[in-house]
């Protein structure tokens, strides 16, 4: 039976609207099926755990990556899981990039041809999962600044890039220091570790795979200051991996550290603080209904 969870009004206005829609066709097929329209962000977690502890495998979450997010985060063993998603609201990065239908009746039509592929996940700090990416420098502290504001537009971003895009000094991290190795701190700028690669609808790791078992690494020591502004622009398109600047690696894990063990990082648009950064990935660790192409 396929289990709809429907994203709460207050995070996503749209989702039970295109529930609707998506029951009508469920109907049409004379799909079994349930819905839950979940409250506020607790009753989606509660819905979820009734559901895993029924033994139900297949879900089906109308709402976008914040919905995605806290779905993945909340079910133990992913690995017993179809997953379908209706993608609905302003964070898509993660059905955008691995090409899920924006059209509700399209995309529930793609997951009723019972087809699955198996896509990577982030693991930071063997706790939190991750669908698109972690980021550590100039655009988390600008993300925090920006989320204080009262009015979240193009133009406040606009102000935003103007008004700080030259101010970061960087901030020290080390990679995969060993133990009896002296550190070598670098002064870092930016530094996006990538599973999918859009953050806010923006290519920030056009080099980046979700289904190769591998991060991509890449990152920047700070510029001089009329030149910060500019790489950021390169970032948030993505042609920062051209620049010579720009270091870059695969890997299947990577640990940073800071010296005031204080790193500021967004993580699915997540500012969360941690100590030490680990992350690592888990291969092939969701199985996501998607059209056969």
């Amino acid at each position: 039976m396929l289990n709809l969870i429907v994203a709460p009004f207050e995070q996503n206005p749209k989702a039970e609207k295109y529930t609707k829609k998506v029951v009508r066709i469920l109907k049409q097929e004379k799909i079994e099926y349930s819905v839950y329209f979940c409250i506020n962000p607790e009753n989606v977690l509660t819905n979820i755990q009734e559901l895993l502890d029924l033994g139900e495998k297949d879900f089906v979450l109308v709402g976008d990556d914040v919905l995605i997010h806290s779905f993945i985060n909340n079910v133990k063993d992913l690995s017993k899981i179809k997953l379908g998603i209706i993608p609905v609201g302003k964070n898509k990065d993660f059905s955008n990039y691995i090409q899920i239908s924006n059209k509700p009746t399209q995309a529930i039509k793609d997951i009723l041809e019972n087809n699955t592929e198996s896509f990577d996940y982030l693991l930071v700090n063997n706790k939190t999962k991750v669908l698109n990416n972690v980021t550590v420098g100039a655009s988390a502290e600008m993300f925090e600044i920006y989320n204080q504001y009262k009015m979240k537009n193009f133009l406040s971003k606009q102000f935003l890039m103007f008004k700080y895009g030259n101010k970061f000094e960087g901030i020290d991290l080390a990679f995969n220091a060993p133990k009896n190795v002296k550190t070598k701190w670098e002064n870092v700028f930016e530094l996006n570790i990538s599973n999918a690669g859009l953050l806010n609808n923006k290519q920030v790791s056009p080099l980046s795979n979700a289904q190769d078992g591998l991060l991509n690494v890449n990152y920047a020591l700070v510029p001089p200051m009329e030149e910060r502004k500019k790489y950021l622009k390169k970032f948030n398109k993505g042609s920062q991996v051209k620049d010579e600047r720009t270091k870059q690696s695969w890997k299947e894990s990577v640990v940073v550290t800071n010296p005031d063990k204080r790193i500021k990082i967004l993580a699915d648009n997540k500012l969360i603080t941690v100590e030490e950064l680990e992350v690592k990935v888990v291969e092939n660790g969701l199985n996501i209904y998607k059209k056969i192409d």
